[in-house]
């Protein structure tokens, strides 16, 4: 990719107009001029002015237009997710000062995911509540996959969640909370729930709650799967811990869960663990932002709550099992 020796304040010096940062995003998006110039209430000729505009004032080619669509180049790339930055922090402040006392009160938006931080976040929002009494907190729940390009767009400022192959990114910044290890769990009246020994085949012949395909969790049992040659007899595919628990109840599947979480519900007698022990192949529980973003002080701080909390959780050991 050839380099550009744009001047630090190229942008100040250019007509650049926040119109055509929104234009990029768009024709991103739709990857057509005609539906761009729908999206934006305008003709096919005005967006193709304002691209040319913009690829003037940068000095290089930004989309390449082809019979198949019109494809962002590496330049065009980088300058794409540098406009979803700004337009998604301008939006961000905004709905700040939209909201009664906003400009008074911080706000700091995580996303978590599932059952991975059920006790973790919820310990650590404590934690920070008291010691930041004026800062609001809001938890948006979601799979990691949907959760990451929020990161992107200035919509979430820290997620909490567990590290994968889809989180090792340049422009992501990440730190390691803790190892959290996974259990097979199983309804009270599941008929596995009243043996005391398993063969890998046994759980095969039940159906199964998978987590969502290419979460790390996933990726981890599916290797597992292939080790012990199993493929489980139905599947459903779910994140959420009470779907999980209904459905567990419900069609006597198999559901693989962190032993936090499963010791939990089987100190209530709402499930069993079964006595498979399992290796840590499903990644650690991690803190994640954006590697621009330039953390507040309270949220340094809420990533602090969140250090001290992994340090004191107490894993529960996992009983000696199948090898």
């Amino acid at each position: 990719m050839t380099s550009l020796n744009l001047k630090p304040d190229w942008y100040l010096r250019s007509r650049l107009r926040l119109r055509h940062l929104h234009l990029l995003i768009v024709l991103d998006d739709v990857k057509n001029v005609g539906e761009a110039a729908r999206r934006l209430a305008t003709t096919q000729p005005a967006v193709s002015r304002m691209l040319a505009e913009l690829e003037e004032m940068v000095g290089t080619l930004l989309f390449n237009r082809t019979s198949k669509g019109t494809f962002a180049t590496p330049h065009g790339e980088s300058m794409i997710r540098h406009a979803r930055w700004v337009l998604g922090d301008l939006e961000r402040m905004g709905q700040d000062w939209a909201e009664p006392g906003g400009l008074l009160n911080e706000k700091v938006v995580l996303g978590i995911n599932s059952s991975s931080a059920a006790f973790l976040v919820p310990n650590a929002l404590v934690r920070f509540q008291q010691e930041r009494e004026v800062v609001t907190v809001v938890v948006r729940e979601g799979s990691i996959e949907t959760l990451l390009p929020d990161l992107f767009t200035r919509k979430l400022d820290l997620i909490v969640a567990r590290l994968g192959a889809t989180t090792y990114a340049s422009d992501l910044v990440q730190k390691i909370l803790y190892e959290e290890p996974m259990c097979i769990c199983c309804s009270v009246e599941h008929p596995l729930a009243r043996k005391s020994e398993y063969a890998w085949q046994d759980l095969a012949n039940h159906p199964w709650i998978l987590p969502p395909a290419g979460s790390p969790v996933r990726v981890g049992l599916d290797m597992l799967f292939q080790r012990y040659g199993i493929i489980p007899r139905g599947r459903v595919e779910s994140a959420s811990m009470l779907n999980n628990m209904v459905l567990m109840d419900k069609s006597m599947a198999l559901c693989l869960m962190p032993v936090a979480v499963a010791t939990y519900h089987a100190e209530r007698h709402r499930l069993v663990m079964l006595s498979i022990d399992l290796p840590l192949v499903f990644g650690p529980i991690g803190v994640i932002h954006h590697a621009s973003l330039d953390l507040s002080a309270s949220m340094k701080h809420l990533v602090k709550c969140f250090e001290i909390e992994a340090a004191l959780m107490t894993m529960v050991p996992s009983t000696s099992g199948l090898e």
